[in-house]
């Protein structure tokens, strides 16, 4: 190498980064963002980016509702990806639309498309039941209860009906004051019984489409009333609302927020839990999390295997615990061919499932820049699976030259 000596400085904000690239301190380094230099002639800044994508991943393990593709689908289509790439790294980087990143490794994009469409998401949520309710998505689920009358009783019947029928009459102190359960029909229940066909004669009537008489016999029209009072359908409200965690990082709490803002619009209410790195692998590890947001990376030979195969749900790096038959075949052929054109079918294939099932938000692939002294020359940067490769050429550099014959 021409360069005899390359010493490394770690810093602990970008800011400071950039005071001492500024200053000269340094002769380069890298940055997420793009910045202007003190003094802009003395510095090259070489622009790549990485094969990663940042997603929010949903876990069904966690939050049932995610089992739901029609939510999954809702969610995609209420994020507006430009405005995340425009307000969080000022346009710097590429809107991902797949796992597979086509634009890095040259495969087809998908046709399979989730752009942003706020009020399309709007009505695939009403469409799978979650109505809006204060502002508030939510889903009215009705429960059938436990038990409902279903005989015509009277006067020397007995059974579980009768018990129930006599645990509800005495309810009403007044219509049942003994309050006996016997589980026979005798005198003091069809008292009772017939006490209650006169507090809700006109009610019974309404059912029957007569005049009742109110003859102590539990028919059809006492025994709906009874069942609208006593057994009645519950109701559970279950809202859309879940934790969204991440790693306390300025980029990716910012990213978090944005997506919280623009969920919210859909009526989706969300948390966001941020986490040290250690702290956060510990939950990914086992899985404990509602949905995720995180980022994957690739290397220079795509292998989507770890990310999505459904034996990697329980203890691999499959984030969204996606499982599907035909995805887990075409992720199995693809690492297993030795023809990149067949492996690109394959993926391509993969990619329209993976887009259709929806188990994630794909994001974005922020851009990363690398400034370097115009003092130092011979300098080639292509792509790279990783910033660490900005030096695979570093034997090419040089700094000082003389001449020769």
């Amino acid at each position: 190498p021409h360069i005899p000596q390359v010493s490394f400085r770690f810093f602990d904000s970008q800011d400071d980064l950039i005071k001492a690239i500024n200053s000269g301190e340094v002769s380069g380094g890298v940055l997420t963002m793009p910045v202007k230099m003190s003094d802009g002639e003395k510095w090259n800044e070489f622009r790549f980016l990485l094969p990663r994508y940042f997603a929010v991943f949903f876990n069904p393990q966690k939050a049932e509702f995610f089992s739901d593709k029609q939510v999954r689908k809702a969610l995609n289509l209420a994020t507006d990806k430009k405005e995340i790439l425009e307000k969080i790294v000022d346009n710097q980087g590429e809107i991902v639309s797949s796992p597979l990143l086509p634009q890095i490794y040259g495969f087809k994009n998908p046709t399979t498309t989730l752009s942003f469409d706020l009020e399309g998401a709007k009505t695939i949520l009403t469409s799978a039941g979650y109505v809006e309710k204060e502002g508030k998505r939510v889903k009215i689920v009705k429960k059938e209860p436990a038990f409902r009358l279903t005989k015509t009783l009277g006067p020397g019947d007995e059974g579980k009906e009768v018990e129930e029928l006599q645990r509800c009459l005495a309810r009403d102190k007044d219509i049942y004051p003994l309050g006996k359960i016997t589980g026979s029909f005798g005198v003091l229940t069809k008292k009772a019984v017939i006490r209650f066909q006169k507090k809700y004669k006109e009610d019974i009537s309404k059912i029957v489409g007569r005049q009742i008489k109110c003859s102590g016999f539990v028919g059809r029209g006492t025994r709906t009333k009874l069942n609208e009072i006593c057994f009645k359908e519950e109701e559970q409200v279950i809202p859309l609302e879940f934790t969204l965690t991440t790693a306390d990082q300025p980029l990716l709490k910012k990213t978090a927020l944005l997506i919280k803002e623009q969920w919210e619009k859909l009526g989706v209410e969300v948390t966001i839990k941020t986490l040290s790195i250690s702290d956060l692998e510990r939950e990914i590890k086992s899985h404990n999390y509602q949905a995720l947001l995180f980022g994957e990376g690739m290397g220079n030979i795509p292998d989507p295997f770890p990310f999505w195969h459904s034996s990697q749900t329980d203890f691999g790096l499959n984030l969204a615990y996606y499982k599907n038959k035909k995805a887990d075949e075409l992720l199995i052929e693809g690492r297993t061919t030795l023809s990149p054109e067949v492996r690109a079918r394959k993926y391509e294939q993969l990619q329209e499932i993976i887009l259709e099932d929806a188990p994630a938000v794909f994001l974005y692939n922020p851009a990363e820049f690398y400034f370097l002294s115009k003092e130092i020359k011979g300098v080639k940067i292509g792509a790279m699976p990783d910033p660490s490769k900005r030096f695979s050429e570093i034997n090419n550099w040089y700094i000082e030259t003389k001449r020769g014959f």
